[in-house]
């Protein structure tokens, strides 16, 4: 398959569970392209401290096996509360400051919704006032690129005190353009020419570039951004790709956890405000993701993470597995990896827009993927509606148990 065009930065999305999408497209908006495909990859997170201010106390944050590490607490008066979490336990979320009833990442304490930066745009005022954050074109090159995110929530920006969420796709994109690479479920670049087969191996011998260009972004986001206000990045798609038995040079999966921290610690050497989010891939061993993930995410140095999140191929409201072909299930992944979820309605094949997923605006449904560690849904292709869906929903919907 072919990639697809989607946000104003030319995100080019789709696939289906179990692979990524298309070679990508790209589309004009706001000085932005992108190449890149979407697709569903790993989890992990971590829990993050909180900033002291002035006469406030920064929280700490310890992370336990299978608990849900919360938040720390922000500056400004309040406390930070610590969040040890226990085997199997959910530690509350630290205290906020004055005015600041979230936690380090949202300013407010409730189930948040986004959705990709061209349908923010399009929805005009009213829409963007309903959203807490918004996913421009995804990260796919040599060097930053991304200027027209800073200029869209800088001071009077159109999405101002919009918290992006920007999907760092830089060692699946480099590979793919330097080699001729396709993703996984794509057949124009010849037989086995792909992600599953080259990736492994490709990754590993640019592994120089690779960093370069993630240090690069992190670098240009420092200077257009800065370096207080949250920007959360979601970490490379379908990683869990890279240790599969079609590899020629398989990843062990304790190498891919020490590749993944090299990747967010170059994102982060000049961002102290960047939160991370590592992908989940429902079909994990062993046994098409029945341990929700528990084995993977123990390769990875959780600390390094906030949340985990899903990418492309769709996510289910109203069950509490994730994807009806696969055992992973909500509640099991937020107990697996400690982290709160960042779910998403995804595409169809070839980009294709999947259209407004209506299970995700259903207030019973939502709240039950709240009661299972979801905090937040991207509809990636709402109509011109959502916005009135949204605040009509907001007043149904339980306050989370944790808010980062």
């Amino acid at each position: 398959m072919s990639g697809g065009s989607g946000g104003s930065a030319g995100q080019a999305l789709g696939g289906t569970a179990g692979s990524v999408a298309g070679q990508g497209g790209s589309a004009a908006g706001k000085g932005g392209t992108s190449t890149g495909g979407a697709g569903a990859g790993t989890g992990g997170a971590m829990a993050t401290g909180g900033s002291a201010g002035k006469g406030g106390t920064s929280g700490s944050a310890g992370l336990g096996a299978g608990g849900m590490a919360g938040s720390a607490g922000n500056s400004n008066g309040g406390g930070g509360a610590t969040a040890g979490a226990g085997s199997g336990g959910m530690a509350g979320s630290g205290g906020g400051g004055a005015g600041m009833p979230g936690g380090s990442v949202f300013s407010d304490c409730r189930f948040h919704f986004g959705t990709i930066d061209s349908k923010a745009s399009d929805g005009g005022d009213s829409l963007i006032a309903e959203l807490d954050f918004f996913t421009p074109g995804w990260m796919l090159g040599d060097s930053f690129d991304q200027q027209y995110v800073c200029d869209a929530t800088e001071p009077g920006g159109e999405l101002e005190g919009k918290i992006p969420v920007v999907v760092a796709y830089l060692a699946a994109g480099i590979v793919k353009r330097r080699h001729g690479l396709c993703d996984c479920n794509v057949t124009t670049c010849g037989a086995n020419n792909d992600l599953c087969h080259q990736g492994a191996a490709r990754v590993q011998e640019n592994m120089t570039e690779i960093l370069d260009a993630y240090v690069s972004y992190s670098r240009g986001y420092a200077n257009c951004y800065g370096t207080t206000k949250p920007i959360i990045f979601a970490m490379e798609p379908d990683f869990y790709q890279y240790t599969g038995d079609d590899q020629t040079a398989p990843w062990t999966p304790g190498q891919a956890g020490e590749n993944m921290t090299q990747f967010v610690q170059a994102l982060r050497s000049m961002l102290p405000n960047a939160r991370f989010s590592l992908d989940v891939s429902p079909w994990v061993a062993p046994n098409n993701g029945s341990d929700h993930g528990a084995d993977w995410f123990s390769n990875f140095d959780m600390s390094l993470f906030t949340f985990v999140s899903t990418s492309g191929g769709g996510t289910n409201a109203d069950t509490e597995k994730i994807r009806d072909s696969n055992n992973m299930t909500w509640a099991g992944l937020r107990q697996a990896s400690g982290k709160p979820i960042l779910a998403d309605t995804g595409y169809g094949a070839n980009g294709v827009s999947a259209g407004e997923d209506p299970n995700w605006n259903v207030a019973a449904n939502i709240n039950a993927r709240i009661a299972d560690g979801v905090v937040a849904i991207s509809q990636y292709n709402p109509s011109s509606s959502w916005r009135n869906t949204i605040s009509g929903v907001r007043g149904q919907l339980d306050t989370p148990p944790f808010c980062p």
